[in-house]
């Protein structure tokens, strides 16, 4: 290392007795100070003191003190806590030859790290530079499917356009650092649309006192091009459990192994992320013991001294309700799950710590283990609260049994947990509910990352901002979906898992499907699949279309590419910019057969949707009551749902259906419903009169239109009740 750079606060200095190899036991920082770094400056900085300050040892590590032997006066600084402030945005300049850039863009799957230069930039630290670390592509199953799945050439398409990185600060010089960090992973998160699952995943487990990894926004160029918005997520390792475990800091750290007695010690070793050179798998051992002879009657004293119990089910609540379908629920093999770290950590308690880890998996509008929503999935796999009725592999995502998955409860320490522990997870659940996941905080914490990243998207060579502003527009919905999920499990309770065909399948026949129907509209007691043996001469019967003054709108009987069979209902559109915000609106009616239809009976509409580009659709209950019973109020009792390119079958229940604030507050005199909101949606059940499909516009967060006109369509097909 040059002396020139410790000088300048470039690169830290590892502590006395630290060896490079070792992440756990070495480097140690002795907790959190009292006094955290101050805010601007260089990152690592001490409070009182400057970079040119030679009387001040924790200023000559200004970038990476916390790995610098300082003065005993002072506190060190906290890794991290200068790289991930919560309003930072990370400008990264990568340099490295051709040669390397080549190595690592044609065999990237390799993992193996090439040489490069580094050029970090930020809000309150000025710029730092490393000019020899490690770089190299991160992801297991992106690079298996961006190579592997090719024939071992590099796909550059979808989401291998753009692949994670991990740098390494240390891998050329054993002690540099950067504000007190040994790496530090950029996230492509291709397979996310909007960019921001991972934050808000982050954000939620953090809001509701679960340790986990921080992010920022970042902006990464490599050889001088741009290469777009990437999210900067802390490492977990030895660095991160002294700055999120001061009381116990240097403790074993284990990546995706689970506390089962069907694990090895090899796979205890493996997995040890920190203290490698001087093994002690003792702790983790003792656990699994402990676990192994548990039962319903003492499995909550037996773990006292192991892990808090009140920290998993808060991990779990906030798992369940995100939608974590890739997390600790997930055991694709029957010893472990995926995507977690348990920490151990040496203080005087000594106890395990769950960790999340890869959340640009979360959020999705359905879960596809346990909610499998569209027709070409497996199977439900049992949740949390489902004894499974045995424990064999079931396959996810399609009946190809490519992927499968052991029921969660099937592991003794889930199993006993939701035994003995189930009531106080509704507490938390409720609580969670009312706090972290509240759809004021959620929409909260989208605003301001959203805002915060927008910028990025637009200069983003990899992304269409315009596609970027309809996906992210999705998740208000997504959030009011997932909470509601999240309140059926709770209600729910402990459930056995019923014998196999006592549950009916979502779809009807296929027969059914696409046999022939006749053009009357809205087949309340059937299937609406627009399957008509004879063309209509128009639109087909009893639909209905409007939009704002300058709308274009147009519901056609299509048999372009349709969702299924020979046909379904398109609805083009086209929204031109108003004067004001959240002026812009169309809307297509499909009315019933009947004018008035009593549904009372069923439990929810079942239907599928396609869209040309992701957005928000409303979908509305019509009813003649909404006229002659409330003095013409709007037909407002809906649903909003995120529909995509792909087509998505949705089972909507009916006591879903809301009547919203907003609406209430349009009323005028001699308008609206004087009941409860419930009793005057049973009105609009018994006198069904149809379904309004209201796609939302492209808008900014601040309501107005993306552009000065946007034009797209979503198809509808396939309309049933249960």
């Amino acid at each position: 290392m040059r002396a020139g750079l410790v000088a300048m606060g470039i690169v830290g200095a590892v502590a006395c007795g630290a060896t490079s190899s070792d992440d756990g036991a070495g480097d140690a920082t002795g907790g959190r100070p009292a006094q955290g770094p101050v805010s601007g400056g260089n990152p690592g900085q001490a409070s009182g003191g400057s970079a040119s300050d030679a009387g001040n040892a924790n200023a000559a590590g200004a970038a990476g003190a916390a790995g610098a032997a300082g003065s005993s006066s002072s506190p060190k600084p906290v890794p991290g806590d200068v790289a991930f402030a919560d309003d930072q945005v990370l400008e990264v300049r990568l340099t490295l030859s051709a040669e390397d850039w080549t190595e690592l863009e044609e065999h990237g799957n390799r993992e193996e790290y090439v040489p490069a230069a580094v050029r970090l930039s930020g809000a309150g630290f000025d710029g730092v530079a490393l000019d020899s670390v490690g770089l190299r592509h991160k992801g297991n199953w992106t690079l298996h499917h961006c190579w592997d799945e090719n024939g071992g050439i590099r796909d550059r398409t979808d989401e291998c356009s753009k692949l994670s990185y991990k740098i390494k600060f240390d891998e050329y010089v054993a002690d540099a650092r950067f504000d007190g960090l040994k790496r530090i992973n950029l996230h492509a998160a291709s397979g996310d649309a909007t960019r921001l699952h991972e934050f808000l995943g982050y954000a939620t487990y953090r809001g509701f006192g679960v340790d986990a990894p921080r992010a920022v926004p970042a902006r990464v160029f490599i050889n001088d091009e741009l290469q777009g918005l990437f999210i900067a997520v802390e490492e977990v390792d030895g660095r991160y459990t002294r700055a999120h475990y001061p009381h116990g800091p240097n403790g074993n750290l284990y990546k995706e192994v689970w506390p089962s007695s069907l694990s090895s010690d090899q796979d205890f070793l493996d997995a040890l992320e920190t203290n490698e050179n001087a093994a002690d798998i003792s702790g983790i051992k003792g656990f699994v013991e402990a676990i192994a002879g548990a039962d319903a009657t003492n499995f909550v004293e037996r773990m006292e001294p192991w892990v808090d119990l009140e920290q998993v089910l808060r991990y779990l609540a906030v798992d369940r309700a995100i939608k974590n379908w890739d997390g600790i629920t997930a055991f694709y093999s029957p010893n472990s799950p995926h995507n977690f770290f348990w920490y151990q950590d040496d203080g005087e308690a000594g106890r395990f710590h769950l960790i999340p880890w890869d959340l640009d998996n979360v959020f999705w509008e359905f879960d596809p283990y346990m909610q499998p929503e569209q027709w070409v999935t497996a199977d439900p796999l049992p949740d949390w609260n489902m004894e499974a009725r045995d424990c064999t592999p079931r396959g996810v995502w399609d009946q190809t049994l490519t992927t499968l998955v052991t029921p969660p409860r099937c592991d003794r320490f889930l199993d006993l947990l939701a035994e003995t522990s189930w009531q106080r997870f509704v507490e938390l659940g409720e609580e969670l509910l009312a706090g972290p996941l509240a759809l004021g905080e959620l929409n909260r914490k989208l605003s301001a990352r959203r805002a915060q990243i927008a910028a990025l998207v637009a200069e983003d060579p990899t992304m269409d901002a315009a596609a970027w502003e309809a996906a992210a527009s999705t998740l208000p919905a997504v959030f009011e979906r997932a909470r509601r999920d999240f309140q059926a499990l709770l209600e729910r309770g402990l459930i056995d898992e019923p014998p196999p065909g006592e549950v009916p399948p979502i779809e009807p026949p296929p027969d059914d499907v696409d046999a022939k129907t006749e053009d009357t509209g809205l087949h309340v007691g059937g299937v609406t699949n627009f399957e008509f043996a004879t063309a209509p001469e128009a639109e087909p019967a009893n639909v209905f279309t409007y939009g704002d003054t300058l709308a274009v709108v147009a519901a056609s009987w299509n048999t372009s590419s349709p969702i299924s069979g020979i046909a379904d209902l398109r609805f083009d559109f086209t929204f031109n910019e108003q004067p004001g915000q959240y002026d812009e609106y169309v809307a297509l009616g499909v009315r019933a057969s009947e004018p008035e239809v009593d549904v009372t009976g069923y439990a929810s509409v079942v239907l599928t949707l396609r869209s040309s580009a992701a957005r928000v659709v409303r979908i509305r209950l019509e009813s003649p009551a909404y006229a002659d019973a409330w003095g013409g109020i709007w037909s407002e009792f809906g649903v909003d749902v995120p529909v995509a390119a792909a087509n998505q079958t949705l089972r909507l229940p009916l006591e879903s259906f809301v009547y919203p604030t907003w609406a209430k507050d349009a009323w005028t005199a001699g308008q609206g419903f004087s009941v409860g909101d419930g009793e005057a949606l049973r009105t609009v059940l018994l006198r069904f009169g149809g379904l309004i499909f209201a796609p939302a516009p492209t808008t900014d967060g601040s309501g107005d239109l993306v552009a000065d006109s946007e034009s797209a369509f979503i198809q509808i097909d396939n309309i049933y009740f249960r």
